[in-house]
């Protein structure tokens, strides 16, 4: 599918962001920055987050406001019929969809707010048509399918990482959905939830390699950190104990099939988590990781409590503070690859050759000096000459 935004720009925009690291770790001058710049441009209308955030909500507004106008006239007319809602919904998307990809190929927006809104008013607006269409009446894992046939391609056109946050949650519930209808089904539920997320995320992996450029790589991201989450939800004890009780209707939950196997997935699989982080320098698995730890123990202290909760937070609290001030302090000289202070990865690598090669060169200055006009730093008492 045809992508909407540049993709050159979007790659870009992926190397200034190297590129301000480098200016941050103080490896380039301010003028080898612009000089980089230069050789990375990016044509998209760009903005702060508030900006973004306020075109977001301003989109919303006119949006709500204008088709509420228009539904003045055209309820009246298909009001009568059993569709109308349909179909003013299908009006209303064929609008945002115009609009969308009207204000991305003129105004070149990207991610600036009006597209995001545009995008998910267009998807809410095909989804409330389809519901419309079929009354609502068809089980609840068919519209999950309907549902990702609507935004998987806007994934692979848009790539809007919330698009990819809202289109992997609706994949696991058509799973739960659909497996939860049988008897067995309830009883393999975790298992399946494990496996789909492992499946979900050596596919994400696989298009990494195959994907050269940086496009699809928040959305990937989402993905994969997502897929983490659910392995170890799936897995996870309390998770299972109180899924169980909620999909047999039972007022307390009681001890779980296999209840030893998911104590070792709540404690092994948040310290792979963590390991691997470490050893692999990895900062999805390791984020998730610490996540899954703490949830962990939180799983644990709600079955086997020994101290109060005020007491326990706060020896927690003190433990995890001086944890990271001893961390800090050890790493400030690096071991085993790791290190406290701010440094780049192995994907700047490329980037640096080619800066140092062809954007970062030093300015070459002419032999006369010109006396009286600009800065000539030490030619007197103060910077200016």
């Amino acid at each position: 599918m045809k992508r909407a935004y540049n993709e050159t720009w979007v790659e870009n925009i992926n190397n200034r962001e190297k590129i301000d690291d480098y200016f941050f770790r103080k490896l380039i001058t301010d003028e080898q920055k612009q000089a980089a710049y230069q050789a990375f441009p990016v044509g998209f209308h760009q903005s702060n987050a508030f900006i973004k955030i306020g075109l977001f909500l301003f989109t919303c507004i006119v949006a709500s406001a204008g088709l509420g106008f228009v539904s003045l006239f055209l309820f009246e007319f298909l009001s009568e019929s059993r569709y109308g809602f349909a179909l003013i919904s299908l009006i209303y998307a064929f609008v945002f969809l115009y609009f969308l990809e009207y204000f991305i190929k003129k105004n070149n927006f990207y991610r600036s707010g009006v597209d995001n809104a545009l995008l998910y008013a267009l998807l809410s607006a095909t989804f409330s048509a389809i519901i419309g269409f079929t009354d609502f009446d068809l089980p609840s894992w068919i519209y999950c399918i309907i549902a990702l046939l609507i935004l998987i391609p806007a994934i692979f056109r848009y790539a809007d990482p919330i698009v990819s946050f809202v289109a992997y949650l609706t994949w696991i519930a058509f799973w739960f959905l659909l497996v939860t209808q049988y008897p067995i089904g309830k009883v393999i539920i975790p298992f399946v939830i494990m496996l789909v997320s492992a499946i979900s995320f050596f596919l994400m992996k696989l298009w990494k390699k195959k994907e050269s450029n940086h496009y699809y790589s928040e959305p990937q991201d989402i993905t994969e950190i997502l897929a983490l989450a659910t392995f170890y939800f799936g897995g996870n004890y309390l998770i299972v104990r109180e899924g169980n009780a909620f999909l047999n209707n039972l007022e307390k939950s009681i001890q779980i099939d296999f209840a030893p196997l998911f104590y070792i997935f709540s404690t092994i699989i948040p310290l792979f988590y963590v390991i691997y982080g470490l050893r692999k320098h990895n900062r999805k698995f390791l984020l998730v990781g610490i996540g899954a730890t703490a949830f962990s123990i939180f799983t644990y202290r709600q079955y086997f409590s020994v101290l109060p909760l005020e007491w326990a937070l706060t020896v927690a609290g003190l433990f995890l503070v001086g944890l990271c001030i001893w961390a800090i302090r050890a790493l400030k000289t690096p071991k085993m690859g790791l290190t406290s202070e701010a440094t780049g990865t192995n994907e700047y690598k490329n980037l640096e050759a080619f800066i140092v090669n062809h954007a970062m060169q030093q300015p070459q200055h002419p032999g006369k000096t010109d006396f009286g006009k600009g800065d000539f730093g030490g030619g007197g008492a103060g910077s200016n000459y």
